[in-house]
């Protein structure tokens, strides 16, 4: 164990009760500050020290790490388990709020956490089926109003009989076109976001100006034929968008309200303790990040850890994998090129999460590809996903849990999907 004694730098004993360790830390605070001609170095020490030790859950992992079995008498054989450095259940839980302290912070030092430099400009965005709903039922109603007026308008004028014969006509291949179009919108289930219809929108502006242009722009019969034809080009588009909306929000919906992580079937997040500590961190501070567990990124290959926020993903992985699968520091280059190759319109990244910095940069190092510290990574990786916007991006989202589907869970009598929504 690489931290300092921190009894030793209070001059308290480990049993020492934390009303003597809040005194101890206070003559220690006033002896140690640079500004009374203190060491600056110890006077750090002293504010780390006071960090664990103050905190009842901080304090345990750390006698637990130092004095081991003395310490588990104290705390319970419970206490001493290993299952207090993983990450406990799916919900990542957030860091216990500190509890004010009575004390001067007259010249103390005070650091800044990372979260605090974000400014959220974009709140934390979903797309609505209702106004998907109300924008497809508006164009509908306005699309069959302008049909019912434009054969009223062109039946009663004065046109030649040629037009009129040929407006019911006219109305009723309108009508079959746009049931054709929206026909098939039902029919095939979306599987990426519908685009534009510019081409068709083109045509149908061009027809709906020649229609008001060529009898004058006095005549009403125009201008509802032009209206009846612009919401019958764009129906068939607002319909499949309305579809696509409903097929997102149901394939990640559930999962976004209860969850914070995804994986396999059958796994559980699991990191050690300054990974942990780097997860909860993150996910706590950015409303819209999600982590995925055992994400494959080649045939054999899986990144431990990959946090999404909007359209970014973060992977993240040790120097050495836990498992001959797992992706360390050597294939990482390779499993961030894989899964920006399979999400074409996400930025991907990776991380190597470093005990402590390698003197050296790592042969093959590239810009996607980045070295850290475990013990800072979160303000690195959390600043690089906040820039992405505090928002979800569904279909990233999709893309990344349908590879997961593509992991085979356990032969089982009933029909269990493999990723739990």
């Amino acid at each position: 164990m690489n931290e300092p004694d921190h009894y030793r730098v209070l001059g308290v004993s480990p049993e020492a009760p934390r009303s003597e360790i809040q005194a101890a830390y206070r003559r220690r605070l006033r002896d140690t500050h640079p500004d009374r001609g203190g060491d600056e170095a110890e006077f750090h020490l002293v504010q780390s020290a006071w960090e664990i030790l103050s905190h009842p859950g901080h304090r345990r992992e750390y006698d637990l790490l130092r004095f081991g079995r003395r310490a588990a008498r104290r705390y319970g054989r419970a206490a001493a388990k290993p299952s207090h450095r993983k990450v406990r259940g799916w919900n990542v839980a957030p860091a216990p709020q500190p509890q004010e302290q009575s004390l001067s912070t007259e010249g103390a030092l005070v650091a800044v956490p990372w979260h605090a430099r974000i400014r959220r400009t974009r709140p934390v965005h979903r797309p609505s089926a209702w106004i998907a709903g109300a924008v497809t039922a508006a164009v509908a109603t306005l699309w069959t109003i302008a049909g019912f007026a434009f054969c009223a308008a062109a039946l009663a004028t004065g046109a030649s009989l040629f037009v009129r014969a040929l407006s019911i006509p006219a109305a009723l291949a309108i009508v079959f076109i746009v049931f054709v179009q929206t026909s098939r919108a039902l029919r095939h289930r979306p599987t990426a976001a519908p685009t534009r219809p510019t081409g068709r929108l083109i045509l149908a502006f061009l027809f709906a100006a020649a229609a008001v242009w060529l009898p004058g722009p006095g005549n009403l019969w125009g201008w509802y034929l032009g209206v009846f034809v612009l919401t019958g080009a764009s129906l068939a588009w607002t319909v499949r968008r309305l579809r696509w909306t409903l097929a997102l929000r149901r394939a990640v919906g559930g999962a976004l309200r209860q969850f914070n992580a995804f994986g396999p079937i059958g796994t559980s997040p699991k990191a050690d303790r300054p990974t942990g500590k780097l997860l909860r961190e993150v996910l706590t501070n950015l409303p819209a990040s999600r982590l995925f567990v055992a994400l494959p990124a080649e045939a054999d290959t899986r990144v431990p850890h990959a946090i999404v926020c909007g359209d970014r993903v973060a992977l993240l992985c040790a120097p050495v994998g836990r498992d001959s699968a797992d992706v360390d520091s050597v294939n990482l280059p390779e499993a961030v090129a894989a899964l920006a190759a399979a999400v074409p319109h996400a930025h991907v990244q990776g991380w190597v999460l470093w005990p402590t910095l390698p003197e050296t940069a790592r042969e093959g190092e590239a810009a996607a590809v980045h070295d850290v510290a475990v013990g800072q990574a979160a303000a690195d990786i959390g600043m690089w996903l906040a820039a992405g916007g505090a928002v979800y991006d569904l279909p990233v989202l999709q893309t990344l849990r349908m590879l997961l589907a593509t992991i085979p869970g356990p032969r089982t009598d009933d029909l269990t999907p493999v990723v739990r929504a």
